[in-house]
């Protein structure tokens, strides 16, 4: 063979190669298309789960009353409140209106705990649950079935393009290539990081926000009411009357969070409450004054502004002196509650 003809063979072999490298990106440009819309039909899907799954968990909830619905938020420690800015400031609002609690409680538990829930206090999610699995397994099949005629789209265009070299190309399986995989600027990719979910976990704030002390004399009915509605909660991690140097903090959880009480009678009880937490904040990692509001010309706002200047979170409960005698009782009302956080 001439030098000619090996150039001419070189040539027809290097635009062979050429044309089947151009096939194959048409091909792979059309298998990103084609995920592109399987990948949205998904979205599509799991949006639409979300809604109906929380429609059937409300649908349950909604037999509950009140009192039950708070009762669950304790077992499962939700938080029933919710949080608004004030003048710059975040305050948590306990949840009073039962729709709201309910969308509170469905968007932290799943369906089949809904449906435990509903057991526990006889009411019915059976019809509501079963009614929501025949949909699911409808959806499922019809998104199946849209991928496998997508895929079968794309098998179609394969054979079209490459003819009778379509045997010769690897065929590229959908369920299997992600979007970010077919890019041809960037390689495969694992899953979609999920998305954030509610912690079931409350913080202290949380279980504090919850705390409905009853009446109280003074200082020390209230700790004693607290520290026992921390112990239920809690457990064996509460501590009362804990050491701290040559002081003693009301409460204590796993020597980690301490939190002092003061009943806002006067300000020398203040001013006493910043310097107690002046020297708790070096012994523990979170400090919480727990403040209760008696309607006392003390200028509280200062305080509070002096403590979180210092680092600590400040509750504050509000109430009313009512006095008998030479005896007062204090009426906490618990429907003005507030929480500042720091």
């Amino acid at each position: 063979m001439g030098i000619g003809g090996f150039l001419k063979k070189v040539g027809d072999a290097t635009k062979k190669a050429m044309d089947k490298a151009a096939k194959e990106a048409k091909y792979h440009a059309k298998a990103l298309e084609i995920k592109r819309e399987i990948s949205e039909a998904e979205k599509k899907f799991r949006e639409e789960v979300m809604k109906k799954e929380f429609e059937a968990k409300r649908e349950i909830l909604s037999q509950l009353k009140m009192r039950q619905l708070e009762a669950v938020c304790a077992a499962k420690g939700i938080p029933t409140y919710r949080t608004t800015t004030v003048n710059g400031e975040k305050r948590r609002y306990k949840i009073r209106n039962k729709d709201e609690l309910i969308d509170v409680v469905a968007s932290h538990l799943t369906l089949e705990e809904v449906a435990g829930v509903a057991k526990r206090y006889k009411v019915k999610s059976r019809h509501v649950v079963q009614h929501f699995q025949k949909w699911l397994e409808e959806a499922n099949e019809a998104l199946k079935a849209f991928k496998e005629q997508k895929q079968k789209e794309l098998d179609n265009y394969k054979a079209q393009l490459f003819g009778g070299q379509a045997t010769d190309v690897e065929t590229i399986d959908l369920n299997e290539e992600t979007v970010e995989s077919l890019n041809s600027e960037g390689g495969p990719v694992g899953e979609a990081s999920k998305e954030e979910g509610y912690s079931s976990e409350p913080d202290i704030l949380d279980i504090l926000f919850d705390f409905e002390p009853e009446t109280v004399r003074d200082e020390e009915d209230l700790e004693k009411q607290l520290y026992q509605y921390l112990k239920a909660r809690l457990g064996s991690r509460v501590t009362r009357q804990y050491p701290v140097g040559d002081q003693k903090i009301d409460i204590a959880i796993g020597g980690r969070i301490g939190i002092e009480i003061k009943i806002a009678e006067s300000r020398s009880k203040l001013q006493r409450l910043v310097g107690q937490v002046l020297d708790y904040v070096e012994y523990f990692d979170e400090v919480i004054a727990v403040i209760l509001d008696v309607g006392a010309n003390v200028d509280i706002d200062s305080y509070v502004q002096k403590l979180r200047k210092l680092g600590a979170e400040v509750v504050i409960l509000e109430g009313d002196i009512r006095r008998k005698g030479r005896s007062k009782e204090i009426i906490i009302q618990d429907a003005r509650r507030k929480i500042i956080i720091r």
